[in-house]
């Protein structure tokens, strides 16, 4: 499953969330019915960075040169693999709640706060590279001259953080260029590595990442298994980690989708189709606002549809109204989906 840099548990939209990111569009559950958006541009003295340190006895304090301290740009501290919150985030510095013993591993990411651009009420993260310069993080193997591919030896494998990626198998024509069909091959997957011709692949978000790498190679008409830690980067990523819940689109374009979907529903799986006086108008207490709008008839249907405990199934805003011509937010559209899809399994399993 996803996990997302922007969502936390403590958000109000996160249930929600959370079932929408488990549900799966295909049978395998690779691609999950929501995505993020993708990004590649961060605000001037914000960049993504990360740091790698090999603990002394006692250390508490870890230098990041560079880093300004954002509600955007989190910092997140890994010892060994696993997350540990840091007691205090400063300009350039973080410090750990408890001194560490030496010999440890810390990785200290700062995932840099993306630039937005603006139009309207609408803002969002936009992508500054033209495709043909982004490039998966990779880095080449030392016995890349020798590496072996067959299945039949020993299997690669690829650990990143404590996470182990799955093998990707990619078929490459012979007029395309590797890195290309790889590249197309993962997308935006977050959970897959390749090795091709000696060099290792890795998703976009593994980007600056130290990698223990698994794989094989001839050595004097023997094949050998070799492990060996690299770090897989790339000067040109594009990012897919957030979701970006506070990014905006018109609540009424929004809600007038969500109808459509609703009216095919209804004529997919009953002999009458949808009868648009199934249920009293709901009240809503700045109706008069979008009287006569375009959208008014099909929004207010929608609002009005109810779970078969007669509860209705979306929710309004403040004060009882919905205010269509304002924007919706990622989190909230979740949100919404998630209740049509509780309501559609309800109503029609």
């Amino acid at each position: 499953m996803k996990r997302w840099i922007d969502v936390d548990p403590l958000d109000w939209f996160y249930r929600d969330m959370l079932d929408m990111t488990r549900l799966g569009l295909d049978a395998p559950s690779e691609h999950s019915f929501i995505e993020g958006l993708a990004y590649d541009t961060f605000e001037p003295g914000h960049e993504r960075m990360i740091k790698r340190y090999i603990t002394f006895d006692g250390q508490q304090e870890f230098a990041i040169p560079g880093y300004q301290v954002h509600i955007d740009n989190p910092v997140f501290v890994l010892i060994d693999g696993v997350q540990v919150q840091p007691e205090k985030v400063e300009n350039e510095k973080i410090t750990m709640p408890h001194p560490l013993s030496g010999g440890l591993g810390v990785v200290c990411i700062a995932y840099g706060r993306p630039a937005y651009q603006k139009d309207g009420c609408v803002q969002g993260p936009y992508v500054g590279t033209d495709e043909s310069a982004i490039s998966l993080p990779s880095a080449a193997l030392s016995m890349a001259a020798d590496y072996q591919s067959q299945a039949k030896y020993q299997p690669e494998t690829v650990t990143v953080l404590g996470t182990k990626l799955k093998r990707l198998p990619v078929q490459i024509l012979t007029e395309e260029v590797p890195s290309e069909a790889i590249k197309k091959a993962f997308g935006f997957r977050q959970d897959v590595f390749a090795i091709h011709q000696g060099i290792v692949y890795l998703p976009f978000n593994y980007n600056g990442f130290t990698a223990i790498v698994g794989y094989n190679y001839r050595d004097a008409g023997r094949v050998q298994f070799k492990q060996e830690t690299v770090i897989a980067s790339t000067a040109h990523a594009r990012y897919h980690d957030r979701f970006f819940p506070d990014v905006r689109i018109k609540r009424a374009q929004f809600l007038v989708l969500l109808q459509q979907m609703r009216v095919d529903i209804y004529n997919r799986y009953t002999d009458h189709g949808l009868e648009s006086s199934a249920y009293p108008q709901r009240t809503i207490k700045d109706r008069s606002t979008f009287s006569g709008q375009w959208y008014e008839q099909n929004v207010m249907d929608l609002m009005s549809e109810q779970f078969l405990d007669g509860s209705c199934v979306f929710p309004l805003y403040e004060n009882n109204m919905l205010e269509p011509e304002k924007c919706i937010t990622r989190a909230e559209a979740v949100v919404f989906l998630n209740r049509f899809i509780e309501w559609a399994l309800e109503k029609f399993r």
